[in-house]
């Protein structure tokens, strides 16, 4: 889901979100001129929820990201969102997820449990009759099996990538020009 573009150097909101009641909540709530207010608290949600290639934060973890984008559009990395803002970061999620996103999801979680696996697999742990419960056997077995999970992870999150990219191209495949936005959102 796409909240703005950027124009130059002006951020423009996308005038569909004003339609999403905590994003048009955070909106109005904003007295300033120019909106500046619910620019960055916007500005803030996206980068921190939005997982397309186009997020130049995406690649730090979670809680790094969490404290950059403080930093960098609230100004304060002691700040705390507010119940308002913690409702639109779930909305944000929410509308993201789709079935292929949601299959991605379960598998990262399950190859990080299998990592998790590799990594606390202890050789010397035996069982009630004093044998090994873990054998190097069944370690190269399952090691061999990494790869297609690797490369079935990599397939997956293309699909996910491209339903991602599909869904902020315009009906058609048409590139989304300066006249087709709403100059006056931020205004």
């Amino acid at each position: 889901m796409k909240l703005f573009d950027i124009k130059g150097e002006e951020v423009v909101l996308n005038v569909q979100v004003l339609g999403i009641p905590p994003f048009k909540e955070l909106y109005e709530r904003d007295k300033s001129k120019g909106k500046k207010k619910a620019h960055k608290e916007i500005s803030y949600i996206t980068f921190l929820c939005d997982n397309t290639v186009d997020n130049h934060y995406r690649g730090y973890s979670e809680i790094d990201r969490e404290r950059i984008l403080k930093r960098d559009f609230i100004g304060n990395e002691n700040w705390e969102p507010d119940e308002l803002i913690l409702k639109a970061i779930n909305k944000f999620r929410s509308l993201q997820k789709t079935p292929t996103s949601r299959l991605y999801e379960a598998a990262l979680d399950g190859a990080n449990k299998l990592a998790g696996y590799f990594t606390n697999i202890d050789f010397n742990t035996l069982d009630e009759d004093g044998k090994p419960i873990h054998s190097a056997k069944e370690l190269a077995q399952n090691l061999s099996a990494v790869g297609n999970i690797v490369r079935s992870l990599k397939q997956l999150e293309a699909v996910v990538r491209q339903e991602q990219q599909d869904a902020s191209t315009a009906r058609g495949g048409n590139i989304i020009n300066e006249f087709e936005t709403s100059d006056q959102a931020w205004k």
